[in-house]
């Protein structure tokens, strides 16, 4: 397992993002319902295949209780990624002071924990006017050593640029992968580069698009609790169709490239999703590390930049922003 430094943290390559294991029948649009003990088991797994980092947000359903109960008595052995703003992804989005600190008390006490690793801001407008009062609350959070860093997870790379006159975050996370490139424009991550910022990469695979398995089905259904069912079916067959392109490229799996294509850049970290052990073990193997040659990546390209002229349908119920 490949480490990056934040801080004097040692942290893993490979962050497990726990929006598929919170799950319930009382709160979570995720992937489905997970069993509480299977949830946790599956954290302690990534756990013991040295992965350190897990990102989650109190929308997440269980998520952060569960993260709270397996890694209580070591905690400083794991670095915990969060996220404030987001209330229910029914409803708007509130950077407000008042909510803000009660997101973070209550993720403290769901967490087990005296402290935030990691506090992202999520998929925020730069033209929210609360964003420089909640920046200023979080970063005396950070003075008095409640909060480690200050991070912000983006709806589009693009909004970096502006989000950045407020505050020169520790770290962003943001969909990367091939066929969602936005990163890779205006020049951003040179940006971040220059501004010392961890980049952590999200939707690797696409909410489990990006596979084998999803290649090869005949139809497409999800359970109503499965927050897939709620994407417009004609974008769904859109990724399907130029996935299916990608993959012609080479004899490798379609997960092995996806993997590989975002180790060809300069990401901190990459976020990885799963509801069973073999998802975990698939994405840490040894298959998946190194880059993909120019030639591999000139040819996925093209066929983003074909795929980019289609129509980007959203989904049918989105996070509301305003």
């Amino acid at each position: 397992m490949k480490y990056f430094t934040l801080g004097k943290q040692q942290i893993s390559k490979y962050c497990l993002g726990t929006w598929s294991l919170g799950g319930d029948k009382n709160h979570n649009l995720s992937y489905g319902d997970i069993n509480k003990n299977k949830a946790e088991k599956l954290l302690m797994h990534a756990f013991n295949n040295g992965i350190n980092f897990f990102d989650t947000a109190n929308v997440y359903g269980s998520a952060e209780k569960r993260l709270g109960h397996v890694f209580r008595d070591i905690r400083n052995k794991v670095f915990i990624a969060n996220k404030v703003g987001c209330v229910s992804f029914k409803k708007k989005l509130d950077f407000s002071k008042k909510n803000i600190k009660k997101q973070i008390d209550q993720s403290i006490k769901n967490l087990n924990t005296e402290y935030l690793d990691l506090v992202q801001l999520y998929t925020p407008d730069p033209k929210d006017q609360n964003l420089r009062e909640t920046i200023n609350f979080l970063n005396k959070k950070k003075k008095e050593g409640i909060i480690k860093f200050i991070g912000v997870s983006l709806r589009d790379p693009i909004d970096y640029i502006k989000l950045r006159e407020l505050y020169r975050f520790d770290a962003i996370q943001c969909n990367f992968n091939i066929l969602d490139q936005r990163l890779l424009s205006q020049n951003i991550m040179k940006l971040l580069k220059r501004d010392g910022v961890k980049v952590f990469a999200r939707t690797i695979l696409n909410f489990g698009i990006f596979t084998e398995n999803f290649l090869k089905r005949k139809k497409i259904i999800f359970k109503k609790n499965d927050h897939r069912s709620k994407w417009n079916i004609k974008q769904i067959l859109l990724w399907k169709n130029y996935v299916t392109k990608i993959r012609k490229l080479s004899n490798r799996s379609i997960e092995n490239t996806c993997y590989k294509f975002c180790n060809s850049f300069d990401l901190s970290s990459l976020i990885i999703g799963a509801t069973t052990k073999n998802h975990i073990d698939e994405a840490i193997t040894f298959n998946n590390k190194g880059r993909l040659n120019k030639n591999e990546i000139n040819k996925i390209n093209r066929i983003y930049k074909d795929y980019s002229k289609n129509f980007i349908l959203k989904p049918k119920i989105p996070i509301k922003i305003s």
